[in-house]
């Protein structure tokens, strides 16, 4: 796993891989910024569901490259990455209907390009993730992908 803020500061692309259905799913990833999210920066913020009162939503701009052979749906390249701390607890990605996809938000962060859209092979796609993390100003996170899979610098 790689630090969050290492991958941000370096520039590096980082591979990923894990096995899929019948399959091996590669990307590469870059990690632009990650920020701490107000909600008076969504639009109708009380349309997200399953928002817990204590925690921070976390914004994360990337470049993703989909490396395999065909045509994938976004979800199965990056919706399986995690976010570990450095108690080793684990966090997947939030995913809303409303703040991924239907919210003028969505489309200005460009969430929405990452919420069930097809990811072309070999070509950059921009977008953001969001995470939903407990409200810890000293918590250090890696990335990693579910499932043991592989994260490298590049």
């Amino acid at each position: 796993m790689v630090p969050i803020t290492e991958a941000i500061n370096s520039g590096l692309w980082l591979y990923c891989e894990y096995e899929g259905y019948n399959e091996i799913i590669k990307f590469r990833i870059k990690i632009n910024s990650f920020r701490k999210l107000n909600l008076s920066e969504i639009d109708n913020p009380d349309k997200i569901e399953m928002l817990d009162s204590d925690a921070n939503l976390m914004l994360m701009e990337v470049d993703v490259v989909n490396l395999v052979k065909e045509t994938k749906n976004s979800d199965k390249l990056v919706g399986n990455l995690i976010l570990t701390d450095q108690d080793e607890f684990n966090f997947p990605i939030f995913s809303d209907v409303h703040l991924c996809w239907g919210s003028n938000f969505a489309k200005k962060s460009r969430l929405n390009r990452f919420f069930s859209e097809q990811l072309i092979p070999k070509i950059k796609t921009k977008g953001s993730l969001i995470f939903q993390l407990p409200d810890d100003d000293d918590a250090v996170y890696t990335i990693g992908v579910k499932n043991n899979g592989i994260v490298q610098e590049v």
